[in-house]
Order: C-alpha cells, then sequence, then structure tokens
C-alpha cells in the first residue's frame, strides 16, 4: 500500500511537471538583418531581454533568429509566420506591393524627414484604427528608417543629376518615385545593393544614412544627396492564433513593446544617423549635398503624380492625416 501511494505522488509531480513545461512558451523571432546590425544590438536584443524579464513567472520568453537563420528572403519573412516556421517576423509593408496600400504613404518624399516624425507617426495612426493591414495577425511593434537618400558611385550635385542613373530601390512606391525624378529604378533587396554597386551594374541607391552604413553601400557610394526621400515602415508581426494563446501578462508586454521599441529605434538611429552625416562631411573622400529650394521645388512637381496616386489608393483621408499627425509632432 505505502509504495502504491509513493507512486501515485510520483506519477502526479510528472503529470505537474509535464503539464508546467508544457505550458512554457518559446516564441521564435526571425530577423531578416545581419546580428551586427545596430537594429539588432540597440533595440530587438534590448526589448527581448526587457519582454522575458516581465512573463519570466508565466514561462514565455522570445528567442531571436538573426541574420536570417530562419529565411533569409526579405521579401516573404511574413510567410514564415503564416506557415508555421517562425512565430513572429520583422516584415517590411512595401516588399510585397499592393497588400499594404496604406502604408505607401510614409515613403512619399517630403513628408516625414527623420525617424522620430516617421515613427511615432505610423504608430499613433495605427492605434487609431486609420491605418489598414495586417489584420491577418497581430502587430507588435511599428517604427521606421530615417529619411532616404540617394548614395551614389560617382557625383550627384543636383536634381538634374539624376537622370537616367540606375538606383535601387525597394517596392513600388520607390521605383515610382525614382521614375518620376528621371532615374532608372532598381529592384533588389538589401544585401545586393553594395555589390552590385562595387561591380558597376548600378549607379546607386536608395536608403537612409544607416543603412547604407550597415550594408556597406557607403564604402562604394561616397557621393549622398539628402533629398528627403521618404522613410521606410517596418512591422514585427505575431502569428494571430499563437497570440491569442498567451497569457494576460504576455500580452501586456506586447501592448507595452510597441512604444518601447519606436522609443529605442528612434534614440538608436537618430545617432547613428547624425554620426554617419557627421562623418561623411568630415570626410575628404565622401561628398554630402543638401539639394536647395530650387532643387526641392523640382522634386516635389516631379513626384507630385505619384502623391496623388498613393494618397488615392490609400484610405480616404489618410494623407491628409499623416499631415496633420506630422505637423502636431513637431510641435510637441
Amino acid at each position: 500500500m505505502y509504495f502504491k501511494k509513493l507512486g501515485g505522488i510520483a506519477l502526479g509531480t510528472a503529470l505537474a511537471i509535464s503539464a508546467t513545461t508544457a505550458q512554457a512558451k518559446e516564441l521564435a523571432f526571425a530577423v531578416f538583418i545581419p546580428a551586427s546590425s545596430p537594429t539588432i544590438q540597440q533595440v530587438y536584443q534590448p526589448w527581448v531581454d526587457w519582454f522575458n524579464e516581465q512573463v519570466a513567472d508565466d514561462d514565455v520568453s522570445i528567442k531571436m533568429f538573426a541574420g536570417g537563420t530562419l529565411g533569409r528572403n526579405p521579401f516573404t519573412q511574413a510567410d514564415l509566420v503564416a506557415n508555421g516556421v517562425a512565430d513572429m517576423t520583422l516584415t517590411v509593408p512595401s516588399y510585397t506591393p499592393g497588400v499594404y496600400p496604406d502604408f505607401d504613404i510614409f515613403e512619399l518624399p517630403g513628408l516625414a524627414r527623420t525617424t522620430a516624425e516617421g515613427s511615432q507617426a505610423v504608430l499613433e495612426l495605427y492605434e487609431e484604427g486609420k491605418l489598414r493591414g495586417y489584420q491577418d495577425y497581430h502587430v507588435v511593434a511599428l517604427y521606421t528608417s530615417g529619411g532616404y537618400m540617394l548614395h551614389t558611385k560617382e557625383p550627384l550635385a543636383d536634381f538634374a543629376a539624376i537622370k537616367d542613373r540606375k538606383l535601387r530601390v525597394a517596392g513600388q512606391i520607390q521605383t515610382a518615385v525614382v521614375d518620376a525624378l528621371g532615374g532608372v529604378p532598381q529592384n533588389m533587396s538589401a544585401l545586393e545593393m553594395a555589390e552590385n554597386i562595387d561591380r558597376g551594374l548600378i549607379d546607386g541607391a536608395v536608403a537612409d544614412a544607416s543603412v547604407a552604413k550597415t550594408f556597406r553601400v557607403a564604402d562604394v557610394a561616397p557621393h549622398h544627396y539628402d533629398a528627403e526621400m521618404g522613410v521606410l515602415v517596418f512591422a514585427i508581426i505575431l502569428n494571430k492564433d499563437v497570440y491569442e494563446e498567451l497569457p494576460d501578462s504576455a500580452k501586456t508586454a506586447l501592448a507595452e513593446s510597441r512604444q518601447f521599441i519606436v522609443d529605442r529605434q528612434v534614440a538608436s538611429y537618430t545617432a547613428a544617423i547624425e554620426a554617419n552625416m557627421t562623418a561623411w562631411t568630415e570626410d575628404p573622400d565622401h561628398n554630402v549635398v543638401i539639394p536647395d529650394a530650387a532643387d526641392r521645388a523640382r522634386i516635389t512637381e516631379a513626384v507630385q503624380p505619384v502623391v496623388d496616386q498613393v494618397g488615392a489608393a490609400a484610405s480616404d483621408g489618410l494623407l491628409d492625416a499623416y499631415r496633420a499627425k506630422l505637423d502636431d509632432i513637431r510641435s510637441r
């Protein structure tokens, strides 16, 4: 009888341990950018560490797989979540043309000028319910790049010099913008930019100052034309079914993650861009051109048809709401 009781106790303990283990959830976070990227080191890893600390008592955690470990193609990251390869992933809305038309407005020239403006605007517009898209996922975070520039191998002194330059772009809006400016858009991933510029297959790339350094574009394209070409939106998305199964503590931490990530993105990216711009300005082998008022007016006139088209495809009134949001952010 004594041994039967012992056996029952042991079985009960084993079942309890098994149940506890079964409840533990490790969320696989796929990221295609290099593990050495400042975004990984200064934004994602601090966020993962913070999140894991918040939910430690509920046996939930995030494990990051950087550098494309779970899938290298930047254009198919959402598929990793849809197919169960990862629980969450970093995506770029513009990489899937026509799917997220509301997010296209952020790529328009002459609107958001910085990471701070773009990131806070996209976050607040989304939380206010003004942005369509990602209904099939739980949106963990939204933020933007810095202001996009033109980086070229040969000098780009003014607006007229853009004509016929082969420039790497990401997505249909940058394609339309570069085409409107007289350039020849070349769609390719960020990983291909530097090599193609170095080999002379393209003349340069559209990228912000941080991306230009991270992906070695600035090593082969030392001429930087600060044309205020808009910002690029990034979205971290989570499988909706996985989200629904998470404990309340994890859901609360995920809700707080949006502003957490924006704040660190702004701090990290702003510092990186300022450092790169200062270094290029002081380096005799680099040349930074700030378009004058006449050039900016030419850019505005050239891209107006693209602005009209993107505004018409987005939710009604969204472009005006975006402009108003930027004015509000700048006045704070």
